[in-house]
């Protein structure tokens, strides 16, 4: 009889050892997904190709990442078209789950931080003031990006402006559609990414207005790229663009996810006077021994750099 109350005994207390034991296991695991990283949030901004702005003006009052918003952030107006070729301005930080990014949002003001006038604005060369028509105070970006279980993540929106913001008659500026701003923003962690650096030579037969330098990712172009799409928007798939300075034919592209990429090289003048310019047509170049315009790698961390000839117009 004894013997069977302590065998009864022995099984209870092993029991609940072994529900003790799972129950610690599981807290483990809860604990586990629940590890958040530091992340900061910049923002950097692609170039304009319109030389009568000389200055774009945003105001962002909210960052949201994961549903989760920047802590003890201000209402600021940054002038975007200031930060380019790898400039980048601090939003704030967050800790974040490492994984994939559920949903990256902008919330825009439409006063500026010191609550006076239009909050997004272009200023152009001519010194006047326009204020960018709102189509939405929310931009929900359809980009990504992974965050790493590391205390070193740097979380970079891209606004490319080229995309982002059309341009009418009389001078009236407008930000593009709500779909359209959704895929005006990229999302890079700068662990993941990094850049391109270029020389294009013979640039002194090059004698048209401006040149530019678009990054596709492999096989995501196409020649119907060249024409607006429904947003009025050329070049509306490529991953990011750079002006090519025509004094000394350099550019750079940065926070470039790693991966292969490939550039395409077009033309643009103000053929109508107008203030604006014009599509002209795509360029003939050549990479520099065995550079394959149309298989540059990129990897994490690292810049690479490719050297390109200029030989005329294609098919003009």
């Amino acid at each position: 009889m004894k013997l069977n109350s302590l065998l009864k005994l022995f099984l209870l207390v092993l029991f609940a050892g072994t529900i003790a034991s799972c129950s610690t296991d599981d807290d483990d695991a809860t604990n586990g997904s629940e590890q958040t990283y530091a992340t900061k949030v910049y923002i950097t901004d692609a170039p304009v190709d319109n030389p009568e702005v000389t200055g774009t003006f945003i105001t962002v009052s909210e960052v949201r990442v994961n549903g989760k918003a920047i802590e003890n952030f201000q209402k600021t107006t940054i002038e975007i078209s200031s930060f380019t070729n790898g400039k980048t301005e601090l939003l704030g930080e967050l800790n974040l789950e490492a994984g994939t990014t559920s949903d990256i949002v902008l919330v825009l003001s439409e006063t500026d931080a010191s609550g006076n006038g239009s909050g997004n604005y272009v200023l152009t060369a001519d010194g006047q003031k326009h204020a960018l028509t709102q189509t939405a105070t929310e931009i929900s970006v359809a980009d990504s990006a992974e965050i790493l279980a590391s205390a070193e993540n740097q979380l970079v929106l891209d606004f490319d402006l080229r995309k982002s913001i059309t341009s009418g008659a009389e001078n009236a500026y407008t930000f593009s559609s709500a779909a359209q701003l959704r895929n005006s923003v990229r999302a890079v962690n700068t662990l993941k990414a990094g850049t391109i650096t270029g020389n294009v030579s013979n640039m002194g037969n090059y004698d048209s207005e401006q040149m530019l330098v678009f990054a596709y990712k492999k096989g995501d172009y196409n020649d119907s790229e060249k024409n607006p799409n429904s947003g009025g928007v050329r070049f509306a798939n490529a991953v990011s663009s750079s002006v090519v300075n025509n004094s000394d034919g350099k550019f750079s592209l940065h926070f470039m996810e790693a991966g292969e990429y490939e550039l395409y090289f077009h033309s643009y003048a103000d053929d109508n006077n107008d203030g604006k310019l014009e599509f002209e047509g795509q360029l003939e170049m050549a990479g520099s021994g065995n550079l394959n315009l149309n298989s540059v790698n990129v990897d994490a961390n690292s810049t690479v750099s490719v050297e390109v000839l200029f030989n005329g117009f294609l098919n003009l």
